[in-house]
């Protein structure tokens, strides 16, 4: 190594001087502060209502001599004071928590409500059935628990228990014990011959509704969906979707109602091993909170006309698609393991063929997953340009892989392993005892109101590799796959909130949008004809314009700045922002749209959508930082855009709701704009079609919307041409 190198290394390595002051400075003021100094900027911090509370309870116990700090806590190597911060608190709050566990638990059964009834014989079954049967609204939910050979069963209704649940009415709360080790004189079947028609008849609320409804329908075929009046959780995004959305915390803040969390009282005891009379306290107290919130929430909606406007987007759009997804979880799609295997297999020669090729160029053999070793290869024998610090992220890579070969194959190197890692390797641990894999739709899990999906995220499968969309099949030799997309629904809606009428004319005659775009970006050069003849023509200028032209065409969407679009098309940051600035030009009213969005956000804090849904920025816009001003300008900007196109294909899956039933067909998977349905094999043009326009006609913009159909019969993305399919099927 030369002493150049060697002396990089040092500066890289070595705290600078300001680091070494800010040290001595943090030290000096460990050792000066009081421990009311410290309590009073502890709770200055930005904490979480539960946290406050935590801290508070703390303090006191403090004051009162019930705990103190450790001497391992309070002092430091060489006798040098340390700070009490929060997180020492908080473990001072746990330690407490755990001392006073039993006294808490033992306080909650002697102050348990008169109203709160245990169901354990036939006398209080007969009771709970009239009561739950004449209300009318009922709160449910369950207590769940694993096993040794499924100790995430708690979470998985295919694999888990349910140890009982709770129903609260206007007037009563119960707690229905099913595999306790704690008897009743009670079995299941007893249980759920009484309870069944009242629990499927009366209209019912939960807190985080998929989660309970897939419990009861999957272990006891009990049908809570069809049912489901609200899920609070969703209620409550509605209300604030930036804040922590826990029944506990909830409850805690909005109905000053405070209350234990799971964890709080029982740690990793399961469900199952807790006492009747403590079970009763906990679960029924969490079903009548959830019906308390209910009412509450409900109480604001008549209260101003915007408020109204989210009432109507609760319930006529978001539970109803709520309960379309919980469904479809429940129906799961099949999955084809031993093909998994295969490719995963193939996955892993190709991995470690690049892996060879890597150490070939490097000339030796280091750990390609150690950014420290990769570092000083680039960096310091290769000496190829340090860009962000000695970084070796994927951005860092991509802004010198011209530089050398290897950056490259380093880059295929990674994508690979992802695509194991998250894929080919993980879905078949997703497979149930069906053969299907049953994903977790959360039809609001986004702050834009957005879909996520976990468990596993199918929404993450890349369509860039399509045989990993192979590995999901059509349920039976007489289902198809048929996936119906949205085709550029942002920019449509992005037309539609901008009113350009340049991107409006261009959609109702059908152009493409990536080939207008690059005309106007072009300066000129070429006009859209050109960009269309030469589009596919390797090499051609024309197709480099379109490719800038697709990538600034989403990135505006989403916000992109001229740094991000530069490190996207491998440019400068002036030609960046120059291609922005003629895009600007092309497009006025997108411009004047931004613009003003911008000065929204500052002067009223949020934004909404098509819907009326709301993105609330106020801490943003009051921030100091200039980046979070920013930030809260750019989703001021596209959140419209993106929420827009979320609602969207929500109000789509509401009007299929009467459709898809005419058809046989049922939604499988939600992916971004994507839907991808099991319909008959043997389903008509004119079915499809049906349900094609029923998509493109869910709302109306100020240009048309249009969707692709595509057919697999066997697997995912593996799509057939649709008319020589109906073709062929006539003729069979």
């Amino acid at each position: 190594m030369t002493d150049k190198v060697r002396l990089a290394l040092k500066v890289r390595t070595e705290p600078d001087a300001s680091e070494r002051v800010a040290e001595a400075a943090k030290r000096k003021a460990a050792a000066t502060e009081t421990i009311d100094q410290a309590w009073t900027r502890i709770l200055a911090m930005n904490n979480s209502a539960a946290d406050q509370e935590r801290l508070l309870a703390v303090r006191t116990a403090m004051a009162e001599g019930a705990t103190g700090r450790r001497p391992s806590d309070a002092i430091g190597t060489g006798g040098t004071p340390k700070r009490f911060s929060k997180a020492e608190a908080l473990r001072l709050w746990s330690e407490l928590n755990e001392r006073n566990r039993a006294a808490t638990l033992r306080a909650m059964v002697e102050n348990t409500p008169a109203h709160y009834v245990l169901v354990r014989d036939r006398k209080t079954l007969d009771f709970a059935k009239c009561v739950i049967a004449a209300a009318d609204i009922i709160a449910v939910d369950c207590e769940t628990f694993g096993s040794e050979e499924h100790p995430d069963g708690a979470l998985d209704p295919w694999t888990g228990q349910m140890a009982g649940f709770s129903v609260s009415t206007r007037s009563h709360s119960f707690y229905i014990p099913l595999n306790h080790d704690e008897q009743t004189e009670l079995t299941e079947e007893q249980i759920f011959s009484a309870l069944r028609p009242a629990l499927e008849s009366v209209p019912n609320v939960m807190h985080n509704a998929p989660f309970d409804c897939k419990w009861f329908f999957v272990r006891y075929g009990i049908n809570l969906i069809d049912t489901l009046r609200a899920d609070t959780r969703i209620m409550a995004m509605a209300f604030d979707e930036n804040r922590n959305h826990r029944l506990k915390d909830l409850c805690t803040d909005w109905l000053r109602s405070p209350g234990d969390n799971f964890d709080q009282l029982f740690g990793r005891t399961p469900f199952n091993k807790i006492p009747l009379d403590v079970a009763l306290a906990y679960a029924a107290g969490d079903t009548e909170k959830t019906l308390k919130l209910y009412d509450w929430i409900r109480g604001w909606y008549d209260k101003r006309a915007d408020l109204a406007e989210i009432e109507r987007l609760v319930f006529h759009i978001e539970m109803p698609v709520c309960r379309t997804f919980i469904w479809s979880d429940i129906r799961g799609i099949r999955f084809d393991s031993a093909m998994a295997a295969k490719l995963d297999a193939d996955f892993a020669r190709e991995e470690a063929d690049l892996q060879a090729k890597i150490y070939a160029l490097l000339g030796e053999e280091i750990n390609l997953n150690s950014p420290a070793q990769l570092s000083r290869k680039l960096y310091g024998e290769l000496r190829l340009t340090d860009v962000d610090n000695g970084s070796t992220g994927v951005r860092a890579l991509k802004r010198i892989k011209r530089e050398h070969a290897v950056i490259q194959y380093i880059l295929d190197y990674r994508g690979v392993g992802k695509l194991r890692q998250a894929f080919t390797s993980k879905l078949p641990k997703n497979v149930k005892a069906d053969g299907k894999i049953h994903p977790w739709h959360n039809s609001w899990g986004a702050a834009t109101g957005r879909f996520t999906c976990s468990n596993p995220n199918t929404q993450q499968i890349p369509a860039k590799r399509p045989e990993i969309r192979h590995l999901f099949m059509a349920s039976d030799s007489d289902r198809i796959l048929v996936s119906i997309d949205y085709s550029q629904i942002e920019l449509r809606v992005l037309a539609h909130v901008a009113n350009e009428t340049v991107l409006i004319e261009a959609f109702e005659a059908g152009r493409d949008i990536h080939s207008t775009t690059a005309a106007l970006i072009s300066k000129g050069k070429y006009t859209y004809e050109d960009i269309e003849r030469w589009k596919d023509t390797e090499g051609h200028e024309c197709q480099k314009y379109r490719k800038q032209a697709k990538i600034v065409n989403f990135g505006i969407v989403y916000g992109m700045g001229a740094g991000k679009l530069a490190d996207t098309l491998e440019i400068t940051k002036a030609e960046a922002q120059a291609i922005i600035d003629e895009y600007f030009r092309g497009y006025p009213a997108i411009k004047r749209y931004m613009d003003e969005q911008h000065a929204k956000v500052m002067r009223d804090g949020f934004v909404t959508d098509l819907a009326g849904r709301k993105r609330r920025l106020h801490e943003e816009i009051k921030a100091k930082e200039k980046w979070r001003i920013f930030s809260a300008q750019r989703m001021g900007g596209n959140f419209p855009i993106q929420a827009g196109a979320g609602t969207i294909l929500k109000k789509a899956i509401v009007d299929l709701a009467d459709v898809l039933p005419l058809y046989d067909t049922h939604i499988l998977l939600q992916v971004h704009d994507e839907l991808v349905m099991d319909c008959p094999r043997d389903i008509t043009p004119q079915g499809l079609d049906h349900i094609r326009t029923t998509m493109e006609n869910a709302i109306k913009l100020r240009c048309p919307v249009r969707c692709d159909v595509e057919i697999n019969p066997e697997r995912w993305m593996r799509k057939v041409d649709a008319d020589k399919w109906f073709t062929e099927e006539d003729e069979q």
